[in-house]
């Protein structure tokens, strides 16, 4: 699963605002994540993926497992509505 969003923020600002998405992913989905630059990289039981944060966007890349990979919808659904709060609308 790909998500991007379009953002008018400082990388540190946009920065602070993933974390609020990663926090919410953690808890979620019970994953682990780091930063690596701009790059938060995260894992657990079912999920990986990471988010990019770029000058004037962030991406979110999600690989599910099997279980959770039936509950796409549902997972896409809870993030991008995490992110639009936090980054904003769409492309």
């Amino acid at each position: 699963m790909r998500i991007r969003r379009q953002h008018n923020f400082t990388i540190e600002d946009a920065r602070t605002r993933v974390d609020v998405l990663a926090r919410d992913l953690e808890r979620q989905f019970m994953l682990r994540s780091e930063w690596e630059g701009h790059r938060l990289v995260f894992s657990g039981s079912g999920a990986s993926g990471d988010i990019v944060i770029y000058e004037e966007h962030v991406e979110l890349k999600v690989r599910l497992g099997f279980a959770l990979k039936l509950m796409e919808p549902a997972i896409r659904s809870a993030i991008e509505d995490t992110l639009d709060e936090q980054i904003g609308a769409q492309d």
